[in-house]
């Protein structure tokens, strides 16, 4: 059955990619050549971003299995963009529009049958080998679903939780799981784990860009990514019951595959190469036991190249609307809250706040290490700076820290067990140091050059063929 949206981009991943293809063709690439699922697609996209290329990328053919393969969806900001139905606008008020639609949830509605059970395959016909499952990076320990939205349900409050988590393939209905200490699937999976009984869990592959974003909501363990998914797309999640466990999932999704969380049982998983750039170690982790795959007639597969752009920026700048957001309680002169690229997303953040009292600058940035735990360095700048502009942050630090008095440090303070700068990163630490760096003016600052009027001058006046910024400067 076919639902068909009268929002631009549609609902789902394979509308959104008709409208890209129809109305924003230069970002989108089909390579129609059989590509390898180990090293190959990860190859060419490795190749595409070292030339700047960032489009998303549909692989017809992938050695071993019947089913096209989309990767790269998230790698380019515009697309996110277009997601939310902006035709225009920056990070700025992309940001201010996402966090908009954040606070606006919407209760997903359930329906009889979507789409995604167009195919059923139940007990002995599961096999992942039929999906064009790729090992990624060359010490990876196998096989990885890497853009699966694994969907929970809470024992205790029924409220449903939305996260990504690697998944090695262990066999051909069995998958490993990397459970992050800092993650919400983590709490509730333990809770399952505590009375001995499978952890129930969908793992969602190929939606819309805007599910995503809406999924991946930097929010609190009480609110419902489902409804906040809803929000950010600005309609109802429509969702099937599952066929096989206790959960419902999106109609329109591509693939959903059902699955239990064993209790007690652990298998080695991993290296991996994770977001940092550097390889997760082996740990001994869950293991899922695969109860069902339901799918489109003629589904897409979805991945995320890990470590790259389409990873990192998906689940990275939406992050800095919570921090904001926490930022704002504690410092109510913040202006904007930005989390770097230079810091992969997840390490780095930039504060910008109109000071009026010393102290300020430090109280915001304790509030950013509070807001995410993923934060390592809260660089906090007065409003002046162009916080979008690693240049200009790095000469707010240069010209106005004083170290002794404007830098301090949260030692032994909670992170990321991914952080290759964990007091332990073999043995998968979760504990890391924090820095604050007060990068604002101080009281006695000295006045700062300036020229009277020059933001005014219109150099197309004097200057023939001047076009001004983003352009090519003068013909």
């Amino acid at each position: 059955m076919n639902r068909i949206s009268n929002r631009p981009g549609g609902t789902d991943l394979r509308s959104f990619l008709s409208f890209l293809e129809n109305n924003h063709p230069e970002q989108v690439l089909r390579i129609s050549k059989e590509v390898d699922p180990d090293f190959g697609v990860s190859g060419i996209l490795h190749r595409l971003e070292r030339d700047g290329h960032f489009r998303v990328v549909i692989f017809e053919k992938v050695r071993g299995s019947g089913i096209p393969l989309v990767s790269n969806m998230h790698a380019d900001f515009e697309r996110l963009r277009l997601a939310l139905g902006m035709g225009e606008g920056d990070e700025k008020a992309f940001l201010a529009e996402y966090s908009a639609r954040e606070s606006a949830p919407l209760a997903p509605v359930t329906v009889d049958d979507g789409p995604v059970h167009e195919v059923v395959r139940i007990g002995d016909e599961v096999d992942l080998e039929e999906l064009p499952i790729c090992t990624y990076h060359e010490l990876d320990a196998g096989k990885y679903v890497t853009a699966g939205l694994g969907l929970m349900r809470d024992p205790e409050t029924g409220i449903e939780n939305i996260g990504i988590y690697r998944h090695m393939v262990h066999g051909r209905n069995e998958l490993g799981i990397q459970l992050s200490e800092t993650a919400h699937g983590n709490i509730i999976w333990q809770k399952y784990e505590a009375r001995g009984e499978p952890c129930p869990i969908a793992i969602i592959i190929g939606h819309h860009p805007a599910f995503f974003l809406g999924a991946l909501s930097f929010s609190p363990m009480e609110a419902n990514e489902l409804h906040i998914a809803g929000g950010v797309r600005q309609s109802p999640v429509e969702l099937v019951p599952c066929r096989t466990i206790p959960l419902a999932v999106p109609a329109d999704a591509e693939i959903v595959l059902e699955c239990e969380i064993r209790p007690a049982e652990r298998r080695p998983e991993a290296p991996f190469g994770e977001y940092p750039g550097t390889y997760g170690p082996q740990r001994l982790n869950p293991v899922l036991e695969v109860k069902a795959i339901t799918h489109r007639r003629d589904p897409l597969y979805q991945d995320a190249f890990v470590g790259h752009a389409d990873h990192l920026l998906l689940a990275g700048i939406i992050r800095a609307s919570a921090i904001e957001k926490t930022v704002r309680i504690a410092c109510p002169t913040v202006t904007r809250v930005r989390v770097s690229r230079a810091g992969s997303y997840r390490f780095v953040c930039y504060i910008a706040i109109d000071r009026k009292i010393e102290g300020e600058a430090k109280q915001a940035a304790m509030a950013a290490f509070v807001a995410d735990p993923f934060l390592k360095f809260a660089v906090v700048v007065d409003s002046d700076v162009d916080i979008a502009s690693d240049t200009e942050v790095m000469h707010a630090i240069g010209t106005r820290v004083r170290a002794d008095r404007d830098v301090f440090m949260v030692p032994h303070a909670k992170g990321s067990p991914l952080d290759p700068a964990s007091y332990d990163p073999e043995g998968g630490s979760h504990l890391v140091t924090k820095m604050g760096i007060d990068a604002t003016r101080k009281d006695d600052y000295p006045a700062e050059i300036s020229v009277p009027g020059a933001d005014g001058i219109d150099l197309a006046e004097f200057i023939d063929g001047y076009v001004g910024p983003g352009g090519n400067g003068i013909s």
